[in-house]
């Protein structure tokens, strides 16, 4: 069973680490019980000493487990999906951060899709068989003025327009 001591030595090296240190599968139930035992003490004993015990317990646990929050974080961010010493609560707590994370990413990734530039227009080469006065086509560009036998590269819309009225013929 752990005790003070060894809290302080995990905190100790989970502060020291870069890495998540190697703890039990179920750490925090342990713990969770470690605790209650230690606040059943302090309210029978009454003893100082033992509730300061009981206070700084809880304080190391929760830098313990803060600490180790930041790392798995960091973990997620970086694109990990599992993690060894991990206990089955961060283990969870692993996988829907990554998750979540691996969703904004692909988010975001969409909207820049979306940001992309329009290819340019198809277009198409076509002589002009007629004089053709200066229009808005359907793209809303102006067009024109065309002199007959011109030869113009034009979208693909616009040359098939000017076919079908007859005053141009696709090359």
């Amino acid at each position: 069973m752990l005790n003070y001591s060894d809290l302080r030595d995990i905190q100790k090296r989970e502060m020291e680490s870069s890495a998540v240190v190697n703890l039990p599968d179920d750490f925090y139930k342990v713990i969770s019980e470690l605790l209650s035992q230690k606040q059943e003490q302090a309210k029978s004993s009454q003893s100082l000493l033992v509730i300061k015990e009981y206070e700084n317990m809880k304080k190391i646990m929760m830098s313990v487990a803060m600490k180790r929050e930041e790392k798995i974080v960091l973990m997620a961010l970086r694109g990990e999906e599992e993690g060894n010493g991990l206990t089955s609560e961060e283990k969870e707590m692993l996988k829907e951060l990554s998750s979540i994370i691996k969703r904004s990413r692909n988010n975001v990734k969409n909207v820049w899709n979306k940001e992309q530039p329009e290819s340019e227009p198809q277009r198409q080469r076509i002589k002009l068989l007629k004089d053709v006065d200066q229009y808005r086509g359907s793209d809303d560009s102006v067009y024109g003025p065309f002199k007959q036998g011109d030869e113009k590269v034009l979208p693909i819309p616009e040359a098939q327009w000017l076919k079908k009225a007859g005053m141009a013929e696709l090359l």
